[in-house]
């Protein structure tokens, strides 16, 4: 079973999302994203997957847990920034490189999990796309 098919079809979803403005609430492209609007758009073909709406829930969830070493394309990453819980979530693209929708003024755009900043402010990864 692979589950390459599914997490290459949320990646390009998402990449198709880079340079479009941050918002808050916001879940698709002519609406702009905040960052776990920008998980629901890239995860909505997976009809089999029913993810919660906010960075919280959606880290709460019940998938597996994935070490750095073990990171794939399509896995969620989570970042603790502003508050004293999980606060971000992005999507690991591979090769050290992840996708997300940052804050207000910015725009969705790749950023590298090496880069000292998130390395101080990741929490977890998870699991999501289902084995087919």
């Amino acid at each position: 079973m692979s589950r390459a098919e599914p997490a290459r079809e949320v990646v390009k979803r998402a990449l198709g999302a880079v340079g479009i403005p941050y918002r808050w609430g916001g879940a698709s492209p002519k609406q702009g994203f905040d960052c776990s609007g920008l998980v629901q758009y890239a995860f909505k073909p997976l009809e089999d997957l029913d993810l919660p709406r906010t960075s919280r829930a959606l880290a709460r969830l019940d998938a597996p847990s994935i070490g750095r070493h073990e990171l794939q394309a399509g896995d969620l990453l989570f970042f603790r920034l502003r508050s004293s819980s999980v606060d971000h979530v992005a999507i690991y693209l591979g090769e050290g490189r992840f996708i997300h929708a940052p804050r207000r003024g910015s725009n969705v755009r790749i950023d590298r999990l090496d880069d000292g900043y998130w390395q101080r402010h990741f929490q977890l990864a998870k699991r999501v796309v289902p084995e087919v």
